[in-house]
């Protein structure tokens, strides 16, 4: 990864641009595994969320990843990053050999060496997880792990910004689809 502090202060503000410029969802999840794989020069990077049961982890962003890869199969939350939804960061330098990683063949054929695992807090609770991948062996460095972080914290507030939006936009819409309702 890239290590100065200037590229992780200009990195943080492009992010943090990307994720103020839209409140759709979807647009600002891409916008956040895009930049964050650009700025750390990773192969890839990965935005998970909980499933309503807390079961299972879903990709619902990707970048720099195949499809193939993304879609290879459900993410146990009680297996490979366990400890990542306990609020830990995990670092996995080899993923060939690291007992914790799920998908080791699949990882190998897609060129994936290592991996770290964010948690993305908000509010005390763990909704998902942020993983970048790198196409060779990484020990990631204090201030990997502390970008890392808060790009994780401002991908919480940014997931809680759009579903508060999507759910006033829904309700006013309904709103609007009645207005004999407004009146009584």
């Amino acid at each position: 990864m890239k290590e100065s502090e200037y590229t992780y202060l200009s990195a943080f503000m492009q992010i943090t641009r990307a994720i103020s410029s839209s409140l759709d969802l979807k647009e600002v999840l891409h916008l956040i595994v895009k930049s964050t794989c650009e700025i750390t020069g990773s192969k890839g990077c990965t935005l998970m969320l909980l499933d309503e049961k807390g079961q299972r982890l879903e990709v619902k962003a990707s970048f720099g990843l195949s499809d193939q890869y993304v879609e290879k199969g459900p993410v146990s939350a009680d297996r490979s990053i366990s400890d990542t939804l306990r609020g830990e960061p995990i670092i996995i330098e080899d993923v060939a050999s690291d007992p914790r990683v799920q998908y080791p063949q699949e990882a190998k054929k897609e060129g994936i060496a290592s991996i770290i695992s964010i948690p993305i807090n908000l509010r005390g609770r763990i909704i998902g997880v942020f993983r970048l991948y790198t196409p060779v062996p990484c020990k990631f460095t204090q201030d990997d792990i502390q970008f890392l972080i808060a790009v994780a914290e401002q991908s919480g507030l940014a997931i809680e910004n759009a579903k508060m939006y999507e759910h006033i936009k829904a309700n006013y819409e309904k709103l609007m689809a009645s207005p004999s309702s407004i009146m009584e």
